[in-house]
């Protein structure tokens, strides 16, 4: 069996990994071996086309895809369908790949972006705020995002004031959110631009104890301390700028210490990984946050192929019987997948009816210049874990919006008293100057 895999430095050796320990197992498809074929794409669609094709036209016969970035995915299941192939991804988190009409055959153990709004309006309705205002680069996967926020919220009673977009330039954005006076910000970006528009942040004063910022949480830890030729910002700058606000990031790490299917610990998978990697630093090392992700897709799938041994035999076929005209082992390897769920390293493994991982949600605050865990958020059961660590500039959560109140201001009595008589006296005065020029007005 083998798969078509352009992945990230450290997603291919996580794979190769899981496939030893899979291959070393007398359990799990006793009979086979995986094999894993595996090309860069480089994230580029016009370059994973190509490779495609190769991989479809050269033996053997391959019986899964597996890609990593979601534009990639998305041409590869879109195609895939054409030859009764599985798709099944580690790195694809676009919203528009949950389409069943359209990718028919795709999973990933990667949850999709939207998982990120479940958190988010949980929130905005444990700090009471009924009006919040987003920002978003112009790209599919945010605008997708954006939309599904958007429902999300409305079903909530959460209204959404303001809605910016920008291509490359956020200044003009920024200065909007500013003018129409918004405090609750989603900020939907990528790490280089995120930097873009935190320099505009601290440039229109759009942060401190009125405002919070949520932005995604698979920056780096140290993004805005980076220096960017394309900001006019210091450090200094950007470090006052983003203090305080809040991110979401999909738990790709078992936090728990559990053993799982490949009778390993994430702890445990860490350090295999590590050693595989020959010391490379994790933060200069491309797919390393996935890398638990990719591990489990090479699970998944070897456990939906064990599965689907039985019933093929019971019908008289064999797994090594596919070809791309054939249909039904491809069915099988469906509703095998479909009904996946194990314990991994990333951990529990299940598909939702889409096809995409259902993951827990870690919620964290910077708190003088480091990320602090304040919370989980576990969107299919409805459970927020919460830790009451968050820290606010204000010592509260700001408001929502300017309040205006209407109150009613007594006056001193004696105040009155004193002004009432001086207001009198003028009154008189001002009648007297008035008869005396009535009286006189035939005098020169």
């Amino acid at each position: 069996m083998s798969g078509g895999w352009p992945g990230g430095q450290a997603c291919m050796p996580s794979a190769q990994m899981a496939l030893d320990l899979v291959n070393g197992r007398s359990d799990i498809l006793p009979d086979y071996e995986l094999e894993l074929i595996h090309f860069d794409s480089m994230c580029d669609p016009g370059e994973a086309t190509k490779l495609l094709y190769d991989l479809l036209y050269t033996e053997p016969i391959k019986i899964v895809l597996m890609p990593g970035c979601s534009g990639v995915s998305t041409i590869v299941a879109e195609a895939a369908r054409m030859w009764n192939l599985i798709v099944l991804s580690y790195g694809s988190s676009s919203p528009a790949l949950s389409n069943r009409q359209r990718f028919p055959t795709f999973f990933r153990t990667h949850p999709s972006a939207t998982l990120h709004n479940p958190t988010r309006v949980r929130l905005f309705k444990k700090w009471n705020w009924s009006r919040i205002a987003t920002i978003q680069q112009t790209t599919e996967v945010f605008t997708s995002t954006l939309d599904d926020l958007e429902q999300r919220v409305k079903e909530a009673g959460i209204e959404i004031s303001v809605r910016q977009s920008f291509l490359t330039d956020p200044a003009v954005a920024v200065k909007n959110l500013k003018r129409q006076d918004a405090r609750i910000i989603v900020g939907l970006f990528y790490e280089t631009e995120a930097r873009k528009v935190f320099c505009e942040v601290f440039k229109e004063k759009l942060y401190g104890k009125k405002y919070v910022w949520f932005l995604i949480g698979w920056y780096a830890d140290n993004w805005f301390k980076i220096k960017d030729p394309a900001i006019n910002c210091t450090v200094e700058n950007m470090t006052e700028a983003v203090e305080g606000h809040v991110t979401t990031e999909i738990v790709m790490l078992n936090p728990e210490t559990v053993r799982g299917v490949s009778n390993m610990t994430s702890q445990e998978f860490l350090g295999a990984l590590m050693s595989r990697l020959g010391g490379k630093n994790p933060e200069e090392t491309g797919g390393f946050q996935e890398a638990p992700l990719a591990f489990d897709a090479v699970w998944a799938l070897a456990l939906a192929l064990n599965k689907t041994v039985a019933p093929l035999k019971a019908r008289g076929r064999r797994l090594e019987d596919f070809n791309y005209n054939n249909h039904d082992i491809t069915s099988e390897i469906y509703r095998a997948l479909n009904t996946s769920s194990f314990e991994g390293v990333s951990g529990h493994v299940v598909f939702d009816a889409q096809g995409s991982r259902m993951a827990m949600t870690l919620i964290e605050q910077l708190q003088g210049g480091s990320y602090k865990k304040i919370g989980y958020y576990d969107s299919s059961q409805r459970n927020l874990s919460w830790f009451n660590n968050d820290v606010w500039i204000g010592d509260k959560p700001p408001a929502d919006r300017t309040v205006v109140r209407e109150e009613y201001r007594l006056l001193s009595q004696k105040l009155f008293a004193a002004v009432s008589v001086f207001a009198g006296l003028g009154i008189l005065l001002g009648i007297v100057c008035l008869t005396f020029n009535i009286y006189n007005g035939n005098v020169r």
